[in-house]
């Protein structure tokens, strides 16, 4: 994504403007504001390239209005790579000083490894002195009204682990009996830092199919903040480290059970090495990316241990099911456990209106989108929703709570813990 200004306008210009791409572009369908579709966006950036709009952070708050769920992408009858599109308009702003100064702050810490590892793995007693426990017990609320990320809306965040996952589990992780399959495990910041038991859950999930786990000592984030607000040479400098390590082992894969760290490093990666020698490595590495549900279904999962007589949906994370092809697999697995009832909900591959840091800096809009979700949710009258994405989890508690409802919100590797048994 090096690509000059010109050469921008060039594939901008391939926009018909015929309009596909509003009929199901999630932020537009809430706003009807047409600088907050696809075409909108695609048209600033020709604007910016002809020199008649100028870079403002009004100009970066409008690029920012998009979730990436990649739908407009995949609907454009002239093949017009929105997504990408997008994402070099944010690199062009970020380029002009346009990067919002909360967001230069954090990518600055994410960069540093040691620093960001130190301030997750000990953020539990400051997170618990600005924060306290739901009444449901589901999460935290904020003690005080904070303006910042819908807080003061009485939003639902996760509590931090009592300790990062690298500390719960071995470094390696053998199964009993034969071993299957020997992999690297990528958990990514949320797996590692926040909902660490799904981690586990993960690795006792894979163990119990015969998989030796590795989890690296020196990986960092995926890099995605980074690379989707338009900061690429930041997000190269994590995904160097990143693609290095994974590529030191004889790993048969690279797990994930993060699809935004699944699509980052089988897909992304792609965009974020292309001035890097980092990006000969990763070509090596790409194609033995899986996400964990792809995986256990190619390497043959063995029989579950218990019976679930739970009724069950499941919601397409973006990166998953458009990122990295992945839909049929978790289903498969889950109507595969006895007593589950599976049920689909009428448009499961819609976006919940997370979309990572969109949901802190468009809070509300965020919200709007996410009603739609919630309500097909309750139409399906499930006990458990299952997703493969931890930051759609979250989404998914705040959404469900701020309705009144108790449905649980499970990865999809801790329904399969329960069906191990584990």
């Amino acid at each position: 994504m090096s690509a000059t200004l010109d050469e921008l306008k060039a594939a901008a210009l391939k926009c018909t403007r015929c309009g596909q791409c509003l009929t199901i572009c999630p932020v537009y369908g809430k706003t009807y504001e047409e600088a907050t579709s696809s075409r909108g966006k695609i048209f600033l950036l020709r604007s910016l390239a002809d020199g008649t709009v100028v870079p403002t952070a009004d100009l970066m708050d409008l690029a920012a209005r998009c979730t990436l769920c990649m739908r407009c992408k995949s609907i454009c009858p002239s093949g017009v790579n929105t997504t990408d599109l997008i994402m070099a308009l944010r690199h062009q702003l970020k380029q002009e000083g346009k990067l919002p100064l909360a967001k230069k702050i954090a990518f600055k810490v994410l960069i540093k490894g040691r620093l960001f590892d130190i301030a997750m793995s000990h953020g539990k007693p400051f997170q618990s002195m600005l924060f306290k426990r739901s009444p449901n017990g589901r999460g935290k609320i904020s003690r005080l009204p904070l303006p910042m990320a819908g807080l003061n809306k009485r939003r639902i965040i996760p509590e931090f682990s009592d300790a990062p996952l690298r500390k719960l589990v071995p470094a390696v992780s053998k199964p009993i009996g034969a071993v299957r399959a020997r992999v690297a495990f990528f958990p990514g910041c949320m797996l590692n830092y926040v909902y660490a038991g799904t981690g586990r859950d993960l690795i006792k999930v894979l163990t119990a199919n015969g998989v030796e786990v590795h989890l690296l000592d020196k990986l960092q984030c995926c890099g995605t903040p980074l690379f989707s607000s338009g900061d690429f040479e930041g997000a190269a400098l994590l995904a160097e480290n990143n693609v290095r390590a994974l590529s030191n082992g004889s790993f048969d894969a690279v797990i994930t059970g993060c699809a935004t760290c699944g699509s980052a490093l089988k897909k992304e990666y792609g965009a974020v090495l292309q001035n890097s020698s980092a990006g000969a490595t990763w070509e090596g590495l790409k194609d033995r990316v899986f996400d964990v549900s792809d995986f256990l279904l190619k390497l043959g999962p063995v029989e579950y241990k218990r019976e679930l007589p739970l009724k069950v949906t499941y919601h397409d994370a973006c990166h998953l099911v458009r990122g990295m092809g992945v839909s049929r697999q978790p289903r498969d697995l889950i109507r595969a456990i006895p007593g589950v009832k599976f049920v689909e909900m009428k448009r499961p591959d819609v976006c919940c209106g997370c979309a990572g840091t969109f949901s802190a800096t468009h809070y509300d809009l965020s919200q709007r989108i996410l009603g739609d979700k919630i309500d097909d949710i309750l139409s399906t009258g499930a006990d458990v929703v299952a997703t493969g994405c931890s930051a759609c989890k979250m989404q998914l508690i705040d959404g469900l709570t701020q309705k009144g409802s108790l449905i649980t919100v499970m990865h999809t590797a801790e329904l399969l813990g329960k069906a191990y048994d584990i």
